[in-house]
């Protein structure tokens, strides 16, 4: 009997006239994923299954009928639950994507629950899902499905300001920093030293603010540089490096970790 991993199957889709738009179309037995973040906003819906969501503090089941909505930068596990198979579609979106629709660059969208029981902005998210993986290569068709895709966003969910705990302004800068440096080699008291807190306190405050270690975030900015490098064409043993990983193993591990394929099968698709 072959193991549970090989009977997994993940397709990703990137809309040509999307800039950084990624549609992920998923299916897992027995997968668990460590605590991550995205660059952009996650939306998403579970056509078959059920998976445990956890963020912010909770553990959510999400179910078919159900919402996903994450904020950029937002800390979340998740992994799939019972027999079944775990089959669903997920919005990767830029910032920028949903800004330009809404015109309101200002005014971010926020999502007050990470997870909505609602079946008709489920099945709305997996019926654009769907038009836009197969959409012809067609400008207006595309645009179109991302506007109506935020519209219905804006329909269901509030505008809200959303607010770090104390230290947010600390951990922001440092998060900055490290978006910047990611592939280079520094400790954790190079960083504290960036704050002028002792390097335990900074080191609470960060994780207090983002969710994640120091390292975990490092990790995962040199994670989100390799997509756009292995997507670029460029070789995974040279990709590894450029980002700060020690080699093509180190890299592929941290990977298939946080993105649920191998370096290899991310850039194939």
């Amino acid at each position: 009997m072959r193991p549970a991993q090989s009977r997994d199957r993940v397709a990703f889709a990137r809309p040509r006239f999307l800039d950084g738009v990624e549609l992920v179309t998923a299916s897992y037995r027995d997968r668990a994923f460590p605590v991550h973040t995205h660059d952009g906003y996650v939306v998403g819906t579970v056509i078959e299954g059920a998976e445990a969501l956890r963020v912010r503090g909770r553990t959510y089941t999400v179910s078919r009928g159900d919402a996903l909505l994450l904020h950029p930068h937002e800390p979340h596990a998740n992994r799939s639950l019972g027999r079944e198979a775990l089959r669903y579609r997920v919005f990767y979106l830029p910032v920028a994507a949903i800004a330009a629709p809404a015109r309101e660059e200002d005014a971010p969208l926020a999502f007050p629950s990470p997870v909505v029981s609602d079946p008709v902005l489920a099945h709305r998210i997996a019926a654009l899902h769907a038009q836009l993986s197969r959409a012809p290569d067609d400008r207006l068709a595309q645009q179109s499905a991302l506007a109506m895709l935020v519209g219905a966003l804006i329909d269901r969910t509030a505008r809200e300001v959303v607010r770090l705990p104390a230290g947010g302004d600390v951990a922001r800068a440092v998060r900055d920093w490290i978006d910047e440096h990611f592939a280079e080699d520094f400790g954790l008291a190079d960083l504290a030293a960036l704050t002028g807190l002792s390097v335990f306190r900074f080191a609470h405050v960060f994780k207090a603010c983002t969710g994640l270690s120091p390292m975990a975030y490092r990790n995962q900015c040199r994670v989100n540089a390799a997509r756009r490098l292995l997507l670029a064409g460029q070789p995974i043993a040279d990709v590894a490096l450029q980002v700060g990983f020690a080699d093509q193993s180190h890299l592929t591990r941290r990977f298939q970790r946080i993105v649920g394929v191998s370096p290899q099968r991310y850039r194939q698709q």
